[in-house]
């Protein structure tokens, strides 16, 4: 059995993994699209516009999502206009990139070997979802600079931040991986 990133000669790359890494990534992409709680889309701007404004607007208080969607500026009122004009689409975004991850998991799932397509168009919208991720994990783990990673990477087997830890290091060695897939 093959593991890791290949690139083939179109640029497409195929992962081959192990079923429990489709499991755990199809989860966590699935967590990712609840807490960012992306409003309906539509294919008519009136009602996408309808449904942004009636969205349920983010906790601001929660570390992740102030980590996923941080203030455009330090003036609170600049910080407040951005929002109500780009936070829906960002969300959005978000949501639709980690669907594109979400898709190819369940082509893999059930697969004793699995084999992870992802075309050359979807390779970005991969990149930023594993961002996110780490992002959300990092600001669950209370990672807000170099001196907060190196804690987190010392932490002993039995502090109940480990597993969480876990999957932090394990999203971004997957996401090394990727990106040097795509840059090779």
């Amino acid at each position: 059995m093959r593991n890791g990133f290949v690139r083939d000669a179109d640029g497409n790359i195929v992962w081959y993994c192990l079923p429990f890494e489709v499991g755990l990534l199809e989860s966590m992409a699935t967590q990712l699209v609840e807490l960012v709680d992306a409003p309906a889309w539509s294919d008519d701007p009136l009602q996408r516009w309808a449904n942004e404004r009636d969205a349920a607007p983010l906790d601001r208080e929660d570390p992740a999502l102030a980590r996923l969607f941080p203030d455009a500026s330090n003036n609170s009122e600049e910080a407040s206009e951005f929002r109500r004009l780009m936070e829906a689409e960002l969300r959005s975004q978000k949501a639709s990139d980690a669907a594109i991850v979400l898709a190819a998991m369940a082509a893999a799932e059930g697969r004793p070997d699995p084999e992870v397509a992802i075309p050359t168009q979807a390779q970005d919208a991969w990149l930023r979802t594993l961002n996110a991720m780490r992002l959300v994990l990092g600001a669950r783990l209370g990672i807000d600079d170099e001196q907060d990673a190196e804690l987190v990477d010392d932490l002993e087997p039995d502090d109940e931040r480990t597993p969480v830890a876990d999957v932090y290091h394990w999203i971004g060695y997957v996401q090394s991986l990727l990106l040097d897939a795509i840059t090779s």
